[in-house]
């Protein structure tokens, strides 16, 4: 018997294939498993209906096929958020040939038996992964797995996902359907409820009598008066009869069965077993990490450190990734420049050029500093620093009407706003969530990177400030807070106005510090990068070919092109063409906020995709073309001059009017098109499309004549 339609599509079953699902509490080190066992033969995508990531990976032996699904952490069945609702859906449907490993941290080892008996109750075949025992031997504690083995009678193995110990091991059972045994713990309720249960089950017939005794201790405690977690199947299972026959079975019981009841019962059977199962006395850990938490989650000084670690996070965005960039954009010329070889001059190879390969190579020269990015974020994740930062910044947070629970979506955000708005699912206040998503996009993310970097790299000067930060690194660092401080702002506007409600209590376990694992930190990049690349490039390679194709049609023939120069001949094929007409019907809107028609035909293509933007002005410069092989981008755009005043297009304010645009604007059809899935209707993504862009091209008027009037232009 099936309790809910499955939530993931197997692939036809065969005797030597079956699914593994990996489950456990959040934090185990189950994705860290997952990544070892699956490496690179793992896709991800969303489950069936909603927005939650779904991680799938093979295992292949000479014998068997295994399809591992990584299920998100919980800590029990049911729970308000989407994530833990499709963990609970997808145990529920569970197909017969399923096998199940449960990830349990010795650590925190109370709270990972209670889901563990929650998940047994469902008899899935299963074998469950220690890890984390290398922590607890440190603390001076030893746990024997063959006493919870016994306990449970299934197969208990000890793993490191992190060093690879055990993994081995793990690979070769999970591998062999015959390693998976149903659980059959010891424990059960008192002699009255447990006498109950057994004889209303006798009375029923089903063909998983399993399956039935859990949904039967659901409806018992429902007619105790306890409100079921969301998921969960009711008496609603049954039909009408069996449920009536059910009800009054348990009310000439007069027994109440309430969650409260279960959780004293099974933390008395868990103790009991643990102090057969454990031995050693805890070492203190006070000491250095002690003191560093004091450090870390001081009001003042952990804000400090925070602010301190951006900048030097920024700081090394540029440096570290200044040589594997400029390898990359010298081998895009090559590229280029071989490719010119083997093609007669003509429209053919000017579109392979200058479309193709100058406007997706344009975006490609960043992909350093955004792994860069991205590893410094995992780093913090996996250090354990990033929930230390949430919890310290609940308190700067509270003042503009949000908890410590947006912090870490926003900070996601510094990667991209779709999986940052898709992280607001943990927020069970409505109107919290709801506001997250909308200053979300506010964040610098990935995507502004490139148009940051370019156009900072163009205007600022290299000179260091006080000997060490660059003027180019305080620019980005700038910007980051600039996205922060906006964001507070509208949410405490939006919370004064909008969405009034009681402030949000936030409550976590702040993890252990560990070392971040390599191994993981490459994968996780890896697939970020592999998604950006693959997302991202897609658009940038269909907007390119478009571009090309308007930035040189109709061609200019004729007296017009006598005696000009090849760059001259370019720019003006590019002010004559489709493109350069409708960036010029655009100039009367721009040239008050200091855009040159230029930069408002990179301002249409990038609500495409933010980062197309460096495409597009690589194709509008006509760089990458057959006489720019001393020419990048950014000198294209240092000599690009306003052909009637003869001064300068790119100065520093209207530089800094772009950057202002850039960071407030929502030019992203992809956050739209989330935000829409995740509010389930269309105002809200209008609503945010609307007041982003009234603030970035009201903030953009202002900082740009602000700049003249400083005489920055």
């Amino acid at each position: 018997m099936k309790l809910l339609n499955t939530e993931i599509q197997t692939p036809e079953h065969k005797t030597e294939k079956f699914r593994v699902l990996l489950t456990g509490n959040p934090n185990c080190g189950k994705s860290t498993l997952f990544n070892r066992l699956t490496g690179l033969r793992q896709k991800t995508g969303n489950y069936h209906g909603v927005t939650v990531e779904k991680a799938e990976g093979t295992i292949h032996t000479e014998d068997n096929t295994v399809y591992i699904v990584d299920l998100p952490g919980a800590y029990s069945l049911g729970g308000e958020s989407e994530d833990k609702q499709v963990t609970t859906r997808i145990l529920l449907s569970k197909e017969t040939e399923d096998k199940l490993i449960f990830v349990l941290d010795a650590v925190a080892i109370e709270r990972g038996l209670q889901f563990l008996l929650q998940v047994s109750s469902l008899k899935i075949p299963m074998l469950v992964a220690v890890t984390m025992n290398d922590t607890l031997e440190k603390k001076g504690v030893h746990l024997d797995l063959k006493v919870l083995s016994k306990a449970f009678g299934v197969s208990f193995y000890y793993v490191n996902p992190r060093s690879g110990e055990g993994v081995e091991v793990l690979e070769k059972v999970l591998t062999d359907p015959s390693s998976y045994k149903i659980p059959d713990p010891g424990f059960s309720w008192d002699k009255k409820r447990t006498a109950l249960i057994e004889s209303v089950l006798s009375k029923l017939s089903a063909d998983d009598p399993d399956s039935v005794r859990f949904v039967l201790e659901n409806s018992f405690k429902e007619f105790s008066g306890e409100n079921l977690q969301t998921g969960l199947p009711s008496s609603n299972f049954f039909p009408e009869k069996t449920r009536e026959f059910i009800r009054s079975e348990w009310q000439k019981s007069k027994l109440e069965f309430s969650y409260g009841e279960e959780l004293v019962q099974r933390s008395i059977w868990i103790k009991k077993l643990l102090s057969k199962a454990v031995s050693g006395s805890e070492i203190s850990e006070k000491g250095i990490l002690g003191f560093a938490d004091k450090i870390l989650l001081h009001p003042v000084w952990g804000l400090t450190i925070f602010l301190g670690i951006m900048a030097l996070v920024f700081q090394f965005l540029f440096t570290w990734s200044e040589v594997p960039m400029d390898w990359i954009e010298g081998r895009i010329g090559d590229l280029a420049d071989w490719t010119g070889n083997y093609l007669p001059e003509g429209p053919v190879r000017s579109l392979i050029q200058e479309g193709m390969i100058g406007g997706v190579g344009a975006v490609l020269v960043f992909i350093p500093q955004i792994s860069l990015l991205f590893l410094f974020i995992g780093i913090m994740e996996e250090s354990g620093y990033i929930a230390r930062a949430s919890f310290l910044m609940d308190r700067f947070m509270g003042r503009f009407g949000l908890s410590g629970k947006s912090f870490i979506p926003l900070l996601s955000s510094a990667a991209c706003a779709v999986p940052a708005i898709m992280g607001t699912r943990t927020i069970e206040n409505k109107a919290d969530r709801l506001t997250t998503i909308l200053v979300s996009p506010l964040i610098t993310c990935s995507a502004r990177y490139p148009v940051y970097i370019l156009v900072i790299g163009t205007v600022f000067s290299a000179e260091p400030v006080f000997g060490i930060f660059s003027p180019k690194v305080l620019a980005l660092f700038g910007l980051f807070l600039l996205g922060m401080f906006a964001s507070m702002g509208a949410a405490f506007l939006f919370k004064k106005t909008f969405f009034r409600s009681e402030p949000a209590y936030f409550l976590m376990e702040l993890p252990r510090y560990q070392w971040p694992s390599l191994k993981s930190l490459f994968f996780t990049v890896y697939k970020k990068i592999k998604a950006f690349i693959g997302n991202a490039g897609k658009v940038i390679l269909f907007i390119s070919i478009i571009l090309w194709f308007l930035a040189n049609y109709p061609r200019v023939e004729g007296p017009k092109n006598e005696n000009l120069s090849p760059t001259q001949t370019k720019s003006l094929q590019i002010s004559e063409s489709y493109a350069g007409r409708m960036g010029k019907m655009m100039e009367p809107v721009l040239e008050p906020i200091g855009f040159g028609w230029k930069m408002g035909l990179g301002i249409i293509t990038s609500f495409a995709a933010r980062e197309v933007m460096v495409s597009t002005l690589s194709i509008v410069y006509g760089v990458q073309g057959e006489d720019s092989e001393d020419e990048n981008l950014r000198s294209a755009l240092r000599k690009d001059k306003d052909p009637e005043t003869g001064k300068p297009v790119w100065t520093i304010a209207s530089a800094l009017s772009l950057l202002v645009f850039f960071a407030f604007a929502c030019q992203c059809m992809s956050t739209l098109a989330v935000v829409k899935k995740e509010t389930n209707s269309l105002f809200w993504p209008f609503f945010m499309f609307t007041y982003m862009t009234v603030l970035a091209y009201t903030s953009s008027f202002l900082v740009f004549h602000f700049s003249k009037f400083l005489g920055w232009n």
